[in-house]
């Protein structure tokens, strides 16, 4: 009965979000919209066949089926609001006259040049503070949030090399600098993962990006976008175990693919765990602790040596687990745990507003504007994953670097001109 009624909301869930993404792309085409919807779709909906199997297959727990039919629900309901806050927010936008705003290439050149010296800098300096690649030094995955590891705030800039690339795609896009985005993105991806222990979202987010762009500009075809995709889940589940050091095979190695992958994807029962517990409302102060992270212990003595934004609370307060590792409580259970359903409700709305945004800033500006909204998103990832709090804070400290490089840049390129008559 428990197994039809999650399999039935999941169809539901795919039907509606899935029609939607579809007129989507058949009236505007790729939109930050669109992509949202199917970020979305898949954290929340996508477990949900494979705790459906876990269950029936290895006997592993389900949430009870009136606290699933709940986060379901809710997911449901959250899309809605999100929905809704964009549509307001087009409405609003459609008013203003829409301009297309170009910068000098030079300036945009000099922008991507700061970004990438930035990225590679930061990953240098990383890994000469910890001797080596993290990957074949650490015993456990968890050890890189250890005080073992240093500089943990430079991984913070790796980021930085993407945008670089996509700046200079779109500055003149073509078949080559496509491969040549994806070939160098895909090696500073790997070396990054190998630097920092294992995490992979350097590596996915190339691949998710330049894929994007492939099948926009007609570089890949429908058929090898499925097939990069599926490709791609099985590259993170292997890439998973290597960074686990996990050696499994027959029936192990089915479970440990069906959890991980539900895991990395999809922790949608995590928000069903946040709304069967007993929560203490912590406000929006998650979100403003979730920027002490970028304070060094240096400035601030005092600082706690915990960041008490939701994922932590989730992590350790409803799971108890004091590992070190931060677990997921998604968007809607980091709204849950900072405000309740009323936070939620406002919270939804307010994302289709901001999503919104992405897209305005997207068709308006170019080749600085759309490699800043491509770039960003892993953060809309983060925003689905890991909640409201860890999304404003990185969106923030990348919004920020990113301007100040393009500052930087026309400054620079000011100097140039001025040294030049």
């Amino acid at each position: 009965m428990a197994y039809g009624i999650l399999i039935s909301l999941f169809f539901v869930a795919v039907v509606l979000i899935g029609s939607v993404i579809w007129q989507g792309l058949r009236q505007q085409g790729q939109t930050f919209h669109l992509l949202f919807s199917l970020i979305y779709g898949v954290t929340c909906f996508l477990g949900v066949p494979f705790s459906v199997l876990l269950a029936w297959q290895f006997g592993q727990p389900l949430p009870d089926t009136a606290t699933s039919i709940s986060a379901l629900g809710a997911a449901l309901g959250g899309y809605g609001l999100y929905w809704f806050g964009y549509q307001g927010a087009n409405r609003i936008g459609g008013k203003a006259a829409c301009r297309s705003t170009a910068l000098a290439t030079k300036e945009v050149q000099l922008t991507a040049c700061l970004l990438m010296l930035i990225s590679t800098v930061a990953l240098a300096l990383f890994i000469g503070l910890n001797e080596g690649l993290l990957l074949f030094k650490l015993e456990k995955y968890s050890q890189i949030f250890s005080a073992r590891v240093k500089g943990v705030l430079l991984k913070r800039f790796f980021y930085f090399f993407i945008p670089a690339l996509l700046i200079f795609f779109w500055l003149k896009p073509s078949l080559k600098r496509w491969w040549w985005g994806l070939i160098l993105g895909l090696g500073f991806g790997i070396l990054s993962y190998l630097a920092v222990g294992g995490t992979r979202a350097n590596i996915a987010l190339v691949v998710a990006l330049f894929l994007l762009l492939g099948w926009r500009f007609g570089y890949v075809a429908k058929k090898w976008l499925i097939s990069s995709a599926c490709l791609a889940v099985i590259a993170m589940f292997w890439l998973a175990l290597w960074r686990y050091d996990l050696a499994v095979s027959g029936r192990e190695a089915w479970f440990t693919f069906l959890y991980l992958t539900r895991d990395t994807f999809s922790p949608w029962q995590n928000f069903a765990l946040i709304l069967s517990s007993e929560i203490d409302y912590q406000g929006l102060m998650p979100i403003v602790r979730d920027f002490y992270v970028y304070i060094p212990q240096a400035w601030w003595a005092d600082r706690p040596d915990i960041v008490w934004n939701s994922a932590n609370y989730f992590t350790k307060i409803v799971l108890g687990n004091q590992s070190g590792l931060a677990m997921s409580p998604t968007l809607l259970g980091s709204f849950y745990i900072m405000g309740g359903y009323p936070l939620m409700a406002c919270g939804m709305l307010a994302v289709g507003a901001i999503i919104r945004a992405f897209d305005a800033v997207f068709e308006r500006v170019e080749v600085l504007g759309k490699a800043y909204c491509l770039a960003n998103l892993f953060n809309l990832v983060v925003l689905v994953r890991e909640g409201a709090d860890a999304f404003v804070s990185r969106w923030g400290f990348f919004s920020i670097v990113f301007v100040i490089a393009w500052q930087l840049a026309k400054w620079l390129g000011y100097l140039a001109g001025k040294g030049g008559k």
